[in-house]
């Protein structure tokens, strides 16, 4: 049985890239970052949830300064992507919490958790940054199907044995891209399909695109693409850009 920690990766924030063997938690820090990543979301409808965390009183752990925990997603909570297993990313503060939980689901007519899809946990090192994790596409359990939207949430525990005190939502729809995107996609640069994403619609696609370019080959083009998209009017993710 894969271990789901194993889908997680640790970045600290003054580097790209380093891994931390436990976790599978990524803390990414993107710098400066405006070029042409201009996101067209693909429709109004919005979901429920709070993309950015709300703590409930007590408890001895506690998030240091602003932003808060924030998943990335657009202002309507709900993002497209283009494979069924997407990377979900959020931005994590600098805290004093212990473990942090993703979870999957898919949900009722009501839009409440209904069947658990997804689960990892991994401990949190209490620096800040863009935390990430990719779905398993070994595992088929695991993967999205096609058309159906999902809420994925984001916890942070002081202990595994209480429940969370600062929870983060965000929602996911896997439509495959078409025939003739496929073939755009095809042919294009890879610093390039992060831009034919975010014109398509696909923010998941769009966001880990243009982090793995930032992250193989940095420039400052990458660097305003990235700001252009988070302050885009569909976004709005404006407290990140410098994170």
């Amino acid at each position: 049985m894969r271990n789901p920690m194993s889908q997680f990766f640790i970045r600290p924030r003054s580097r790209w890239m380093q891994g931390i063997p436990w976790v599978a938690i990524a803390i990414i820090l993107l710098t400066g970052l405006p070029s042409q990543a201009k996101f067209k979301p693909p429709g109004d409808v919005g979901k429920p949830g709070n993309r950015r965390g709300l703590a409930t009183r007590g408890g001895e752990c506690q998030v240091q300064g602003s932003p808060t925990l924030t998943t990335l997603v657009p202002t309507s909570n709900l993002g497209l992507a283009a494979s069924n297993s997407p990377t979900f990313y959020w931005f994590t503060p600098i805290n004093s919490y212990k473990y942090v939980t993703f979870n999957l689901h898919k949900v009722d007519a009501e839009d409440n958790p209904a069947e658990l899809v997804y689960s990892a946990i991994a401990q949190l090192s209490g620096q800040a940054g863009l935390s990430s994790v990719t779905l398993p596409q070994q595992a088929s359990s695991s993967t999205l199907s096609a058309n159906i939207e999902y809420r994925w949430s984001v916890s942070f525990h002081c202990a595994l044995s209480e429940p969370s005190r600062l929870v983060a939502i965000g929602w996911v729809k896997y439509v495959p891209p078409s025939p003739s995107l496929t073939n755009q996609l095809a042919v294009a640069q890879p610093q390039t399909k992060y831009d034919i994403y975010a014109e398509a619609g696909y923010w998941y696609d769009a966001v880990n695109e243009l982090i793995t370019a930032n992250k193989t080959t940095p420039s400052r083009n990458l660097q305003m693409a990235w700001q252009e998209l988070l302050e885009s009017d569909a976004v709005q993710l404006n407290q990140l850009v410098g994170q």
